[in-house]
């Protein structure tokens, strides 16, 4: 049986997911990319083997379509970093169920579908699952309420695949970056910010936001964090990246919720 580690990621081709892929090639191994976009294979770097599969992962056909081809390639997973998602802003308000829907559908429901495929290959390897949240899972962002709450959905999640998985020796953890410099932050959709009594105030404090995103972290810092936090021996099942935010989260565990609001 062959040594080299088998991972696999999605929303492989930008941000995160991006650096992610290039560091596992970095490490020699192979890497099965699921994403809606295939790049050209010299966009990546490492040595190690890749396979881009065009996947669009709310669509239950093209994920099991992506997973036959997965099954032609390999029969274990060690890794699986689901990592897709996509922001909305708006009011609650002002916000249409649709797009609430669609939120939720990209950011939680097709990491609860992934994870499903990926446990079969997940329990040959003994392998762990790695979920991208957001410090947004903790402290809910004004105007982004959807996005707060579906990022907190997945560190429920992972708390509960820890304890239901424990039995097959498969790890889950849920990473929490902060602002990363990705293009994420052009992709947010910006519909629900309409000429409404809450529009003015919506466009102002997603300004301010954007603003931080684009002077944040850069992607390639926040893969290589998580990567150490997916191969520790004995990962947690939720951790804040870098200092600033970990401390963030502490405040917010130990502060009346009344005074949160002013962090």
């Amino acid at each position: 049986m062959s040594s080299v580690k088998k991972v696999l990621v999605t929303g492989g081709s930008s941000g995160i997911g991006k650096a992610l892929v290039d560091r596992l090639l970095c490490r020699g191994y192979e890497v099965f990319s699921l994403s809606r976009t295939v790049l050209p294979e010299a966009s990546y770097r490492g040595n190690g083997l890749l396979h881009q599969i065009a996947c669009d992962l709310t669509d239950h056909d093209s994920l099991s379509g992506a997973f036959e081809q997965i099954a032609l390639h390999t029969e274990s997973l060690d890794l699986v970093f689901s990592n897709a998602g996509f922001g909305i802003a708006g009011a609650i308000a002002d916000t249409p169920k649709e797009e609430v829907i669609r939120q939720f559908d990209l950011n939680y429901f097709s990491s609860v579908e992934l994870i499903r495929y990926c446990l079969p290959f997940l329990r040959v390897a003994k392998g762990r699952i790695i979920l991208t949240s957001s410090v947004a899972a903790v402290v809910s962002l004004p105007f982004q309420s959807f996005y707060s709450a579906s990022k907190a959905s997945l560190n429920m999640l992972a708390l509960a695949l820890n304890t239901e998985l424990a039995p097959f020796g498969i790890k889950t953890i849920s990473v929490m970056p902060g602002d990363v410099a990705t293009g994420f932050t052009d992709s947010r959709i910006k519909d629900a910010c309409p000429e409404t009594d809450y529009g003015a105030r919506c466009e102002r404090s997603v300004a301010k936001m954007e603003k931080d995103e684009r002077g944040g972290t850069k992607p390639s810092v926040i893969a290589g964090k998580i990567l150490r936090l997916a191969e520790k021996r004995n990962p947690k099942p939720l951790y804040g990246l870098g200092f600033f935010y970990r401390l963030v989260l502490v405040l917010f565990k130990i502060l009346p919720v009344r005074l949160t609001h002013w962090i």
